[in-house]
């Protein structure tokens, strides 16, 4: 299986890049820019040396990666994923296409979750993906953690989705990943209250001067 990593230059998408072409899928990272991301690619595969990681991983631009891939993750900042999945959604058509996105404002001290008029970033992108199968999943994953291959973890993963078919997939997926378990949370509509816990995390590091906070369910 093929899979995309949308604005994978950076933030969440260097730790899926990794972890999945270790799992053993051939991963392409996707940049606006056809150059950076093969320079990225590189830079990956050279992390991965000594690693036994099973799939490949190349660069190519957005567009081609989501023609290419059989499931697209899209980790673009929440404030470019709108108009991102607006640019690419005739390469997404029939497609599954994950959705991390996590949109937060700074209140003071604070983040605050801001979801749009959808009630989440991922209902918003499915009105926006129409033809597409959208799945929420990785909101909660703290990126410099899971970007450092030496790092261990044991977190839990809730995965939203409408396309039942499409969620098993992106459960299997999770699943596959070294120290996260896929969760079954339901709907679409469920990515509100999986979005929101995001921003919680975050404050709840920064005032107890913890650091990498995910979830686990027990």
């Amino acid at each position: 299986m093929k899979i995309a990593v949308l604005g994978g230059t950076g933030h969440i998408g260097i730790g899926l890049s990794l972890r999945l072409a270790i799992a053993g899928y051939d991963v392409i990272v996707g940049s606006r820019k056809v150059e950076k991301a093969q320079q990225k690619a590189e830079e990956y595969k050279a992390c991965l040396e000594g690693r036994d990681a099973k799939g490949k991983i190349t660069g190519e631009s957005n567009e081609k990666a989501a023609k290419l891939a059989d499931v697209s993750i899209l980790t673009i900042p929440f404030k470019y994923a709108y108009e991102t999945a607006e640019s690419l959604k005739d390469c997404l058509v029939g497609k599954i296409v994950v959705s991390p996105v996590v949109p937060m404002e700074k209140r003071g001290k604070f983040l605050l979750y801001s979801p749009p008029p959808e009630g989440s970033a991922a209902e918003k992108i499915a009105s926006i993906l129409s033809e597409s199968k959208v799945v929420s999943a990785f909101q909660t994953i703290p990126a410099e953690k899971f970007a450092n291959l030496d790092a261990s973890f044991d977190w839990d993963v809730p995965v939203c989705g409408d396309d039942e078919d499409s969620k098993k997939i992106v459960l299997e997926i999770v699943n596959k990943i070294d120290g996260l378990r896929g969760l079954d949370a339901g709907p679409l509509i469920v990515s509100r209250l999986v979005e929101s816990v995001t921003p919680l995390l975050i404050n709840v590091a920064i005032r107890n001067k913890e650091k990498d906070l995910s979830l686990k369910f027990v």
